[in-house]
């Protein structure tokens, strides 16, 4: 009778629980990778005065429920490592350095500098970032100005964790390059940024592949945390000061 445990182990118990751990976290990187950035697609919108006027009424909320869905994604993705029985760290917590805010504030001073030519690039060839769209979603009160920064350090740490942490470490696994993983990644972080136009989403797809790069480069998510969550601040900082 003793014997009776692992026999059972043996006949298909503890492989269909891995199968169902298995699955969970495929689950978790489909959602990332084609799911999100679908629903991000098709809910994109096609009027920026309708936009305008409704972040106008409800800005507030929608930074709350962005918090939300934020934390949500970084909770799926934390499920799905304990699940698969591998810590934070496999993603890219690894213990944070002195030197890692110094290294996203040149990131963010290289990386803006080439955005910058990219836009004016896109710019000559028609495509702009519609301004409307980045007042819109700017900060105005004091109340909103302390939501925007508790929501640009969500985005930080969340968007982080999943699209250059998650998604490339658990994508490695079953594809030998990093490449194609960057690319995949930038676009789903890119399809989230649509109501930028296309502009927006194409600078933000390749702001994606510069985290990427420094994600892969620094094998830590910190200095990408610490310039996500600057860059956002700034965005606030700056669109006061040009009175937005």
């Amino acid at each position: 009778m003793a014997e009776s445990a692992p026999l059972a182990n043996q006949t298909g118990t503890a492989p269909r629980s891995q199968r169902w751990r298995n699955a969970f976290v495929w689950f978790v990187y489909l959602l990332l990778l084609l799911i999100w950035p679908l629903a991000a697609f098709l809910t994109a919108p096609k009027n920026l005065n309708d936009l305008a006027l409704y972040l106008s009424i409800s800005r507030l909320s929608v930074y709350l429920n962005t918090g939300l869905a934020l934390w949500l994604m970084f909770f799926l993705v934390w499920s799905a490592q304990r699940v698969a029985g591998r810590p934070l760290r496999e993603i890219g917590f690894a213990r944070p350095k002195l030197t890692d805010p110094l290294v996203a504030l040149g990131f963010l001073l290289g990386a803006n500098f080439v955005l910058n030519g990219l836009a004016w690039v896109l710019k000559g060839a028609g495509l702009e970032v519609p301004d409307m769209a980045v007042k819109a979603l700017l900060p105005v009160t004091g109340r909103e100005r302390a939501a925007w920064v508790l929501l640009s350090v969500s985005a930080g740490i969340c968007e982080e964790s999943c699209f250059r942490g998650f998604l490339l470490t658990q994508g490695k696994r079953f594809v030998p390059w990093w490449i194609p993983l960057v690319i995949a990644s930038s676009i789903a972080f890119g399809a989230g940024h649509l109501y930028q136009g296309v502009a927006g989403g194409l600078l933000i797809f390749v702001y994606g592949v510069l985290f990427c790069v420094l994600r892969l480069w620094r094998g830590s998510l910190w200095p990408g945390i610490w310039a996500h969550i600057w860059q956002d601040v700034a965005a606030m900082a700056l669109g006061k000061w040009a009175g937005y």
